[in-house]
C-alpha cells in the first residue's frame, strides 16, 4: 500500500512540475506581449491613424472633383442643348436621309450666341504639392 501511496505521490508531483512549467511558460509569453507587442501595435495604430486622416483627405478630395466633374457635364448638357449640336451619329444619320429645308434653318434663338465663360476649374497641384517637385 505504501509503495502505491508512494507511485501515486510520484505521479502527482510530475503533474504538478509540468503545471508550473506551463504557468512559467504562459508567464513569459504574457511579458513579451506586455513588454514587446503592445509597444508594436500602439506604434502601428499610430501610423494607421496617419493613413486614415490621408484616406479621409482623398475622399473629400474625390468628392470634390465628382463634384467639379457633375458641373462640367451640366454646362456641356446645357451648351448642346442651348447650341443644339447632336452626336456625331446622329449627325451621319441626318446627312444620309433627306432633310426637309425647315430643319435646315437656324432659329433665331441659336443665332444670339452667348460668350463662352470658362468654368473655374482646381489645379491638382493645390491638393498634392509633391507634383510640383521635379522628377527623379
Amino acid at each position: 500500500q505504501i509503495e502505491s501511496l508512494d507511485k501515486s505521490l510520484e505521479d502527482l508531483l510530475t503533474r504538478v512540475d509540468e503545471f508550473v512549467g506551463m504557468l512559467d511558460m504562459i508567464r513569459s509569453d504574457s511579458s513579451q506581449v506586455v513588454n514587446e507587442s503592445i509597444p508594436q501595435i500602439y506604434t502601428k495604430a499610430t501610423e494607421m491613424r496617419q493613413i486614415y486622416r490621408k484616406i479621409d483627405k482623398l475622399e473629400a478630395f474625390v468628392k470634390m472633383v465628382g463634384n467639379s466633374v457633375a458641373g462640367l457635364e451640366e454646362r456641356v448638357i446645357k451648351a448642346e442643348t442651348d447650341l443644339g449640336a447632336f452626336p456625331s451619329t446622329f449627325k451621319k444619320i441626318l446627312h444620309t436621309i433627306s432633310i426637309p429645308s425647315f430643319l435646315n434653318k437656324p432659329s433665331s434663338s441659336r443665332q444670339q450666341q452667348t460668350l463662352y465663360e470658362p468654368p473655374v476649374l482646381f489645379k491638382t497641384e493645390d491638393y498634392f504639392p509633391c507634383l510640383n517637385e521635379a522628377p527623379y
